[in-house]
């Protein structure tokens, strides 16, 4: 197979981000369909509901993985203004901005009076990450980011065998050994820094740059075989009221690592020719997939809560096409529309 130059290299980027945002909108879709009607529908569909949202679970990994493909680059020259000014200082002013938005959101749709304590709670929420739950990866971004001049330097210097070695062990410490508390057995065996988005950057990272090799037709086996399991254990968990079982969809589930390490592997070796309507169609969704990630959720949030539009009665798959589908356009187009304000340009 031909090597794919840096501009193919790019674009596949550009398109594992587009795919990424268009799935983050169906399992936010069926995650909080689940959570506002699963009281209200059988056990077999709740569970084939949550099994849909949980098989999406690789998108932010996708994401991260990203990131670290193109920020942990050798060649990147990122100096510690271009990282506050570019990439902080933009994430936390999205962060202050969408909080707000989402209090004033809550405030207008609950009939909540305007007064002091609504502008502190919405500080207390900015603060304590307690916002809508989606502004989570906000705050993951920043924390990657406030770290990457020293991961860079790991990646700068380490050997192959040096980062192969690092994402082995992040995997057996954070994904592997916490399956025992499947069986209620509790590991005494950590690593101090125990969250899985540093080995998700270096992965990401390891595969563009070749230090990990994954065939292609090995990465196809374990998303096939990954997603599967995810699937049948989702149904076993709500068919049988499991609740341990939650572990295993996780950011942190060795299911979840090989499924996103899969389909990232995958896009990586992807040969983009830069033309046609499918490479336009994505190209545009990645320009606004960050904008269309923070709002997508108002939608979901005004259909599904205030609204008390039930996707489950009468025909639920065309319900579900139709407001995913909906969802997706208007949040692209109020993308476009605020991109072209000059002061959230540079943000969504």
């Amino acid at each position: 197979m031909r090597k794919l130059n840096q501009a193919e290299r790019i674009n596949s980027f550009s398109y594992i981000r587009a795919i990424a945002c268009i799935a983050i909108i169906v399992l936010h879709t069926f995650a909080s369909a689940s959570i506002l009607f699963g009281n209200q529908i059988g056990v077999l569909t709740n569970a084939w509901s949550r099994a849909i949202s949980n098989v999406l679970m690789w998108t932010v990994p996708c994401f991260v993985m990203t990131t670290g493909a193109l920020l942990l680059e050798e060649s990147r020259k990122l100096t510690y203004e271009k990282l506050f000014k570019k990439y902080i200082l933009r994430i936390l002013a999205a962060l202050v901005i969408f909080t707000m938005v989402f209090r004033g959101f809550d405030m207008i749709m609950d009939g909540e009076q305007v007064g002091i304590g609504i502008l502190l709670s919405w500080i207390y929420e900015l603060f304590t990450g307690t916002s809508w739950s989606h502004l989570w990866y906000l705050y993951l971004l920043i924390g990657l980011y406030f770290m990457m001049p020293f991961y860079r330097k790991i990646a700068q210097f380490s050997e192959k065998f040096d980062i192969r070695y690092l994402l082995i062990i992040y995997v057996v410490f954070v994904s592997v050994l916490p399956l025992t508390n499947l069986i209620n057995l509790r590991s005494g065996f950590y690593i101090h820094v125990s969250t899985i988005y540093p080995f998700y950057l270096f992965c990401g990272y390891a595969i563009h740059k070749g230090i990990i090799k994954v065939n292609q037709w090995l990465a196809v086996a374990a998303v096939f075989f990954s997603s599967c399991l995810i699937v049948v254990l989702t149904i076993i968990r709500w068919t049988d009221s499991i609740d341990v079982m939650e572990q295993l969809w996780g950011y942190s589930s060795i299911f979840v690592v090989v499924q996103a390490v899969g389909i990232f592997a995958l896009f990586d070796k992807i040969k983009v020719k830069g033309s046609g309507l499918i490479h336009k169609f994505l190209l545009n969704i990645d320009r606004c997939s960050f904008g269309i990630y923070l709002i997508h959720m108002i939608f979901i949030r005004w259909i599904l809560r205030y609204m008390s539009f039930n996707p489950y009665k009468c025909n639920e798959i065309i319900n579900f096409f139709l407001l995913i589908i909906g969802i997706f356009i208007i949040s692209y187009f109020c993308t476009w529309i605020l991109k072209k304000i000059p002061i959230l340009k540079n943000i969504l």
